[in-house]
């Protein structure tokens, strides 16, 4: 049975398919399944011919075919809804701006400009407190004594003759026996004087005269062989001198230029000159001049300060000076008005002075 069925197969087989045809099997396979491929395209395309005619499309593939579609007037029963584009979103009209005119922005700039900027902002910057550096240690220095300065030199004076300024006074007295009226007043007022000065200051006495054997002599305290100096005015010096004053005694003439120039080697500021009459009864006019010569020698004027060293104050007691000596040695070796004063016993005595 199933032989029979195999034949019957065959012979069908061979009808539908006869010999010729089995070489064109292949190619009319391929040729179909391409043409399938090509209308399924078109469809998925969704491909429509418009209303101008047919549509043609070409496809070769070792065989050309030509497909023919025409316009149908019916419509499909349920046509498909075509999907709908959307529309695209509307665009908005652009206005381009206006120029701004140049008044505006001016204006615009100056309205800034009216507008007060804003106060800046206080800064507040901490301040750190000082701090004390304690000094690098050093070696103790040793303290040096400071001495100060010395003040102008006092002053001094003899009567109520005075200087303003001297450090260093001698007093040259007279004790010749012209000097017996009035001796012991002048001492005592020399001693007065002496106790007025100031311990910074130094004095000295000078005694002149000219003794019994014609010697004229000048000598000052503690005078050993001409090599006396300066005492301090110390309260030790001023007792001493005290008790050395009150054994003076007036007598012989006077020796005014030896005790001058006495007074004079011991480079004093003041000589106060004290006589009663200094010119010798034998002396003259030419013994005078011989004396104003030697204290310009003596007592130059100096070509720096255009002065002369030493002041000379004379004071003349008793009487005034006829001769005009004791004038002329003021005038010319004094300081001025009141280098020479005359005083009376009862002058010297007063004890306001």
């Amino acid at each position: 049975m199933s032989k029979r069925r195999k034949q019957v197969k065959a012979f069908a087989a061979a009808a539908l398919f006869p010999a010729w045809l089995k070489p064109l099997a292949a190619p009319l396979i391929v040729s179909a399944i391409i043409h399938v491929a090509v209308v399924v395209t078109f469809v998925a395309m969704d491909i429509i011919p418009g209303p101008g005619g047919p549509v043609a499309a070409h496809v070769s593939d070792d065989v050309s075919t030509s497909i023919q579609l025409a316009p149908t007037s019916t419509a499909p029963a349920n046509p498909e809804p075509e999907a709908q584009t959307p529309p695209p979103p509307p665009v908005a009209e652009v206005t381009p701006p206006e120029p701004v005119k140049a008044i505006e922005v001016a204006e615009e700039a100056s309205a800034f400009e009216s507008i007060p900027a804003p106060p800046p902002a206080p800064v507040h910057i901490p301040v750190q407190p000082p701090v004390a550096v304690p000094p690098p240690a050093t070696a103790p220095v040793p303290m040096v004594p400071v001495v100060a300065p010395k003040s102008d030199a006092p002053a001094a004076g003899f009567a109520g003759v005075q200087v303003r300024k001297a450090r260093r006074i001698v007093y040259a007295v007279d004790v010749s026996g012209a000097m017996a009226a009035c001796l012991d007043s002048v001492l005592l007022e020399l001693r007065r004087s002496i106790g007025r000065l100031d311990a910074e200051q130094q004095f000295q006495i000078v005694f002149f005269r000219q003794e019994l054997n014609g010697e004229q002599r000048a000598v000052a305290i503690d005078d050993r062989g001409g090599k006396a100096s300066m005492l301090s005015a110390s309260a030790e010096n001023k007792r001493r001198v005290d008790q050395l004053l009150r054994s003076a005694r007036p007598l012989g003439r006077s020796a005014p230029l030896a005790g001058l120039k006495r007074s004079l080697e011991l480079a004093p500021d003041v000589v106060f000159l004290l006589t009663s009459n200094i010119r010798r009864s034998d002396q003259g006019a030419s013994s005078d001049a011989m004396i104003m010569h030697e204290l310009d020698d003596l007592n130059p004027i100096s070509r720096v300060s255009g002065r002369r060293a030493v002041v000379i104050k004379t004071l003349q007691f008793v009487e005034d000076d006829p001769t005009g000596l004791m004038q002329s040695i003021a005038e010319t070796h004094g300081d001025g008005p009141g280098s020479y004063v005359q005083l009376k016993v009862a002058d010297i005595e007063r004890p306001d002075r």
